[in-house]
C-alpha cells in the first residue's frame, strides 16, 4: 500500500478532475481509511483467549466484565460522536475530518496497545474509547467524501465499495490474527496480544497515510472544478452547539440498529460467536 501511495502521489498532479477515472482513484483511498481500523476493531474478540488467561504472572487476566467493557466503551463513544462529528465535519470540510479522525483511530489503537504493554486496563479503555471517536466519525466523512464524487452518478456503487473493504477488515482480522498470532510467538498469551496489537496500529497508520492522500486529491479536484471558493466558505463557518438541534433522533436510532446488524452478520459469517456481539443488543434504542 505504501508504493501505490508513493505512486499516485507523483502522478497526481497530472490527473484531470474532470475525467472519470479520477473519482474512482479518490474511491480506491476512501475505501483504504477504514480497512485498517475495522480490523483493530474487533482484535479483542479474536483475542480473547489470550487476554483472559492466566497462566502466567504477567497475563493479563481480564475478567468478562472488563473484556466486555472493552466494546461497551467503544460502542457508546461511537454512537454518540458521529452526530457531533457529521456538523463539525459539514463545517469544517472533508480535510479537517479526514486527519482529524484518522488520527485518533491511530492515537486510539496505539494508546489501547501501550495499556497491554504495561498491564493497565484503565489505559486499555482509554485507547477503546479514543478509537470509537475516531473509527465511527471517519466513516461519516467517508461517505461525505463518496457523495460529493459520486452524486448523480455510480453512488450506491460507492458506498457499496466503502462498506466492503470495511468489513473485509473485519473479516480477514477473525481468519488471520489468531494463526499468525501463535505462528510467530507460540506458548506466551501476552506477548501475543501485545505485538497484535501493535501491528494492528501500524495498519490503522496506513489508513491515516490514505487520508493523506484522500485529502489532497478531494481539495486539488475541487479546485479543478472551480470549487475552492465553496470549501474555504465551509472551512469559515462558526461551529456552534445550537447546529445540533438540526440532528433528529431518528439518525442515532438508525446508526445503532445499522451497529447490530453488521455485528450479527459478522458473527454469521465467520461462524465464531462473541460476547460483545451480545452486548451490543443491550444498547437502549432512543427515538
Amino acid at each position: 500500500r505504501i508504493i501505490i501511495i508513493c505512486t499516485w502521489l507523483c502522478v497526481a498532479p497530472k490527473m484531470d478532475a474532470r475525467k472519470a477515472y479520477y473519482r474512482f482513484v479518490i474511491l480506491f483511498f476512501n475505501c483504504a481509511l477504514t480497512f485498517g481500523s475495522y480490523y483493530c476493531f474487533d482484535m479483542p474478540s479474536v483475542l480473547q483467549t489470550q487476554m483472559e488467561s492466566k497462566k502466567n504472572g504477567n497475563d493479563l487476566g481480564l475478567s468478562g466484565t472488563q473484556y466486555n467493557l472493552l466494546y461497551a466503551i467503544y460502542a457508546w463513544t461511537n454512537a454518540l460522536m458521529v452526530l457531533i462529528a457529521g456538523f463539525m465535519i459539514d463545517k469544517l470540510g472533508n480535510s479537517f475530518g479526514l486527519f482529524l479522525f484518522s488520527f485518533m483511530c491511530v492515537l486510539g489503537s496505539a494508546v489501547f496497545a501501550l495499556g497491554a504493554t504495561f498491564g493497565s486496563f484503565p489505559v486499555m479503555l482509554l485507547g477503546r474509547l479514543i478509537f470509537g471517536t475516531g473509527n465511527g466519525s471517519l466513516t461519516v466523512v467517508q461517505n461525505r467524501v463518496s457523495t460529493f464524487w459520486f452524486k448523480g452518478k455510480e453512488l450506491a456503487l460507492a458506498f457499496g465499495f466503502t462498506l466492503s473493504f470495511s468489513r473485509l477488515g473485519s473479516v480477514l482480522n477473525f481468519l488471520v490474527t489468531d494463526r499468525y498470532a501463535q505462528w510467530l510467538w507460540p506458548g506466551d498469551p501476552r506477548t501475543q496480544v501485545v505485538n497484535t496489537l501493535w501491528s494492528g496500529s501500524v495498519l490503522c497508520g496506513l489508513g491515516f497515510a490514505s487520508a493523506g492522500v484522500t485529502a489532497y486529491l478531494d481539495e486539488r479536484g475541487m479546485a479543478q472544478l472551480g470549487r475552492t471558493e465553496h470549501t474555504l466558505a465551509n472551512a469559515r463557518r462558526v461551529v456552534r452547539t445550537t447546529d445540533m438541534s438540526i440532528v433528529s433522533m431518528n439518525a442515532l436510532t438508525q446508526r445503532l440498529e445499522c451497529q447490530r446488524y453488521i455485528q450479527v452478520l459478522l458473527v454469521v459469517l465467520v461462524g465464531r460467536p462473541h460476547h460483545h456481539v451480545l452486548l451490543q443488543w443491550s444498547i437502549p434504542i432512543c427515538g
